[in-house]
């Protein structure tokens, strides 16, 4: 999705050409962007401290940033905001190039993604090699930025079985991919302290960084009985994982069974439109077309997407309702590419309603972004 999105960017904006040797400018760049991360951290509670930011800079993209943020415009007026600056049309290169780094940092910011993450993004502009350097510089940061976490123990079923988990650390790493983050911060939260440790190390320093944040959120915001379903949810999903260690005979043979009658591999063009709604779209708008959906529909759709959007939708439910979606996607047997494109478009016109306001008159057309607009307009029109 990320190099998609970079790609998207490069198509609009002009050929991305050969990475940009490191010279001063661009290590003043990485360091305004590495203070943007940590301004972002601060700030958490309360983007408005960020006008100060604003005006101690002197790059006009970079003030444009925090102004925005600072702000709390959503990822349609970031855009629109940088198209009427004129910084994306300006004629230098450095200067293009300058603008489309913060803006996919600041449109990542207001999407809420996490300040890592969206160093990651920034730095890619600059080339693999200025890329690779400021990864081993992020996970030097993150190793001693792991917040410190209490004992805290939630009685359930992956508490008792987690030492049996840590065992298989390949299929314990797919589930934790699987489930999300949000979802696996809130089953580990009701974990011991010595097997949350034994987790942190198994997923690297920067995904350990990240996920230890969200366990501390997690034990703040959930009661008990909420991390005791997500603890289940977890173990349902370690469970699926199971089959995968079968012989890739077997699955082949299996596979075969399964689609005899129709094949069923998954339009590629399809899950990348779904994904890309699901991404663009404002949460609200997200949240509210999900509480209409049943949890067979929300299972179904889950189907039609990459899992950096199934993470995004799961993120907005209880983990109660995961719970529910993720039990009805293990019952769920295959599906075909005609069924997913009815899923996806259901979802889509769904997503429309949401869009429209309860007083909506006559001939007024829907305040929907127009990126997300074609993106749902090509889906309902596919046959």
């Amino acid at each position: 999705m990320l190099i998609e999105r970079l790609g998207h960017m490069y198509a609009l904006w002009g050929p991305s050409g050969k990475a940009p040797e490191r010279n001063p400018r661009i290590d003043q760049t990485i360091q305004s962007v590495r203070r943007f991360i940590a301004a972002i951290q601060e700030t958490s509670e309360d983007r408005k401290a960020l006008f100060t930011q604003s005006q101690q800079s002197r790059r006009k993209a970079m003030k444009l940033a925090y102004l925005l943020l600072a702000s709390e415009s959503d990822a349609a007026a970031i855009r629109d905001a940088f198209l009427r600056s004129g910084l994306l049309s300006s004629g230098q290169r450095a200067s293009k190039l300058d603008a489309l780094i913060w803006l996919a940092g600041t449109e990542a910011a207001s999407r809420g993604i996490h300040p890592y993450t969206i160093f990651l993004i920034m730095t890619a502009f600059f080339g693999p090699a200025a890329a690779e350097t400021e990864l081993r510089w992020l996970q030097e940061k993150a190793k001693v930025t792991i917040p410190t976490l209490e004992e805290f123990i939630v009685p359930g079923d992956l508490t008792d079985t987690i030492e049996e988990a840590l065992k298989e650390p390949a299929r314990l790493q797919r589930t934790i991919r699987i489930a999300g983050m949000p979802l696996s911060a809130s089953a580990f939260a009701g974990c011991s302290l010595y097997y949350i440790e034994k987790i942190l190390v198994l997923i690297g320093p920067i995904g350990a960084s990240i996920l230890a944040e969200m366990i501390h959120s997690a034990r703040q915001r959930l009661m008990s009985d909420e991390i005791s379903t997500a603890q289940q949810a977890f173990l349902d999903l370690f469970a699926q994982e199971e089959g995968e260690t079968e012989a890739p005979e077997n699955q082949r043979i299996k596979g075969l069974e399964a689609f005899e009658e129709e094949e069923v591999f998954a339009d590629p063009d399809l899950i990348r439109s779904t994904t890309k709604i699901v991404m663009l779209a404002e949460a609200k708008v997200l949240k509210a077309t999900l509480s209409s959906m049943s949890d067979n529909e929300i299972a179904s759709i889950l189907r039609c997407m990459e899992a950096i959007a199934h993470e995004r939708l799961l993120s907005l439910i209880s983990p109660g309702r995961q719970k529910h979606v993720l039990t009805v996607i293990q019952k769920t047997g295959n599906t075909t590419n005609s069924r997913m494109l009815r899923d996806a478009q259901l979802f889509a016109q769904k997503l429309l309603a949401s869009y429209a306001p309860k007083n909506l008159k006559p001939g007024e057309s829907l305040s929907i972004p127009e990126e997300v607009r074609a993106l749902i307009s090509s889906l309902l029109s596919r046959e």
